[in-house]
């Protein structure tokens, strides 16, 4: 593997909290440090985080679509290894001990062409092997292809223990631009227990949603299975697990326009302290302009109340809610792939109830995927971002206490 420059790790330092940023009261925001690993990754769209080795420590993994690439980072080095070049169009992952045997393997959507609604759409898993680091081609199994699949997620839908693979395509089979009509088939998979000679049974979530771009895992309702929230042109929804299937609220309205620049096109959960009052996250609408929050009611009804807290991204794509600063309360992370190309945080302000924009990289991470995980274990979360025309990866380090 290459040591050359072009993967060397630059450093550069982001400090979020100058005094404009800073709310009365409120406690100083720990400053993020930011760490370039590759400046070659050209058209970068989805980041997720893993102990690859195993070694302990978490590494980083990415893709692309076009050129058409999947790789993990070897946590401290940010060397980079190819997992896999037989996927083509490469659109989505998801790691998940699979086989059980102790290390992540991966869920992967790939053959993804939203030009045409009628083939591809391929759901694979690849086996990590028992060296990911010298054996750098891992064996791709098939699970399904149903056109333009696009999120794939694990969830225990049926508080087994044991998580469950879901497949949300982007649009219907059939689907054209620019109402995209049809009914999108997203789905759950069930790993078989003989992965060698068992398919994968599954069975229908929903086929009522279009253009269907946000998929998030979240325990809405306290109980022992995950449930599952989307946005799509319908707004957001949430999927609540049962014995019978599953429940579908809708919580937030999404962007009143006309189709194609209509609802909701990411979706992430967060909480305000001290009470713990849950809020949503949204950019709206799809690749669209707006950040927007989702707090409930209050007589309790549904939609929730609708509040544009930022309207000025281009080609919105990344969003994650998570609590940077301990403090109880959660802070909104988005960013956008058009002009501008940045990303920010949002922070919350109890005493003036409102939201407060930090830059956390404006001009330098055209954002198409986000991560939240405590990358070096020093107890603060840092965030992972791939950036699409800024051709980058890139993860952001706490400097908390």
């Amino acid at each position: 593997m290459s040591k050359s420059s072009e993967y060397t790790c630059h450093l550069s330092i982001v400090l979020l909290f100058a005094a404009g940023f800073q709310a009365s009261g409120a406690a100083a925001f720990p400053a993020l440090q930011k760490h370039t690993i590759d400046t070659t990754f050209e058209n970068g769209y989805q980041v997720s985080v893993a102990d690859v080795d195993p070694d302990g420590q978490l590494d980083i993994l990415a893709l692309s679509t076009t050129p058409s690439r999947l790789v993990w980072y070897r946590n401290p080095s940010w060397e980079h290894y190819t997992i896999s070049t037989i996927t083509e169009r490469n659109i989505d992952l998801a790691p998940y001990d699979v086989d059980g045997d102790g290390d992540q393997d991966l869920a992967v959507a790939s053959a993804f062409d939203l030009a045409d609604s009628s083939k591809g759409g391929l759901v694979q898993w690849l086996e990590c092997p028992a060296d990911p680091v010298h054996d750098q081609e891992w064996n791709v199994h098939p699970i399904d292809a149903v056109p333009t699949s696009h999120r794939v997620r694990w969830a225990d839908i049926d508080g087994d223990g044991r998580k469950e693979l879901l497949n949300l395509p982007i649009i219907g089979v059939g689907a054209v631009a620019p109402e995209y009509a049809e009914g999108v088939q997203f789905k759950a998979y069930f790993v078989p227990g003989d992965l060698q000679a068992e398919a994968w049974s599954a069975t229908i979530v929903d086929d009522s949603l279009h253009m269907a771009h946000g998929l998030l895992i979240f325990r809405w309702d306290g109980d022992t299975r995950d449930d599952i929230l989307t946005a799509s042109f319908e707004g957001i929804h949430v999927y609540l697990s049962g014995d019978s299937g599953f429940a579908k609220l809708r919580l937030g309205e999404g962007h009143a326009g006309e189709r194609p620049r209509q609802g909701s096109s990411e979706v992430a959960v967060g909480t305000l302290a001290p009470n713990a009052q849950r809020f949503i996250a949204s950019i709206e609408p799809w690749h669209g302009h707006e950040v927007v929050v989702y707090t409930p009611q209050a007589d309790g009804t549904l939609p929730w109340s609708r509040n544009v807290i930022d309207s000025s991204f281009k080609d919105g794509h990344a969003l994650l809610c998570a609590d940077l600063d301990k403090d109880g309360t959660d802070e909104i992370i988005a960013g956008y792939r058009g002009e501008g190309t940045s990303l920010y945080i949002y922070r919350f302000d109890s005493a003036s109830a409102a939201w407060t924009r930090l830059p956390l990289d404006e001009g330098g991470m055209a954002a198409a995927g986000l991560y939240a995980a405590d990358i070096n274990q020093d107890g603060w979360l840092d965030i992972a971002a791939i950036g699409t025309s800024t051709n980058n990866v890139v993860w952001y380090e706490s400097k908390g206490d």
